[in-house]
């Protein structure tokens, strides 16, 4: 067999005739579909080896040994391991995201309701599987300029859905209320993301009720704060307050 020098030869024999067999059926799956399922495995991978040692002493050979495919494989749907992590992002993201409006179209359609409902399913998200925590919330801060994009196109979704459902419920919020809605929700994912990363690098060892209840404290207070310029004759809250936000029911202040 003569040894190719511009390209890396099959690893066995199953492999060459799989690539013999390029743009044909091959047992009863087209060349397309092959392709869509070893990406899939790729990213399958790729969320294994970097959950268990993070982004940055992965290789190509870790993911492709813990795929079971080499690695021209590899190279057939991703430029390199930036390309990889981004897909395994936008993968953890994307089922975050529907996880999300799931538990949020279950909940009835009260501020405290829809928030404490959104920040359960983050929290149970990430802890039922660590590995996903490890992509969004800690690797995806230093993998290079691509995977910080993406981030920030992830974040930029959650805050537009919290910003919407801000405007459904307070449709004065922007323009008699003198308040930004987008700001806000900034404002809030931001805290809920950097609690969640400290909460991670804590092996989640606070139980998720106590996060939980921690986190409610900015929507609470956000939600009252809103509620009360809504109510105030001139369209501003008073300075001072002397009672305390209420927590939404079942939740109760922590024991000091």
């Amino acid at each position: 067999m003569e040894i190719s020098k511009n390209r890396v030869n099959p690893g066995n024999a199953a492999d060459a005739g799989d690539h013999l067999a390029s743009g044909r059926r091959y047992g009863g799956v087209d060349q397309q579909e092959r392709q869509r399922q070893r990406k899939e495995r790729l990213i399958a991978a790729a969320l294994a080896v970097f959950g268990e040692q993070g982004y940055h002493p992965s290789t190509v050979r870790d993911v492709c040994k813990h795929a079971e495919l080499t690695s021209r494989y590899f190279y057939e749907s991703f430029d390199g391991m930036e390309a990889l992590f981004e897909a395994v992002y936008l993968s953890v993201a994307r089922e975050l995201m529907v996880k999300t409006m799931v538990a949020l179209q279950a909940s009835p359609m009260l501020p405290e309701k829809l928030a404490e409902a959104a920040i359960r399913t983050f929290l149970e998200f990430i802890r039922e599987d660590p590995r996903r925590a490890r992509v969004i919330l800690i690797d995806a801060q230093n993998v290079g300029p691509g995977a910080s994009r993406i981030s920030q196109e992830a974040d930029r979704d959650f805050v537009a859905l919290l910003s919407g459902f801000i405007e459904t419920l307070y449709p004065d919020v922007n323009a008699k209320l003198v308040l930004n809605a987008s700001l806000i929700s900034n404002g809030m994912v931001g805290a809920v993301m950097r609690i969640a990363a400290m909460w991670v690098e804590n092996k989640c060892e606070t139980p998720l009720e106590d996060m939980l209840r921690n986190m409610m404290v900015f929507f609470v207070a956000g939600i009252q704060f809103i509620e009360d310029m809504m109510t105030a004759k001139d369209g501003r809250a008073p300075i001072k307050r002397t009672e305390r936000p209420a927590l939404p029911p079942g939740h109760t202040p922590a024991q000091a």
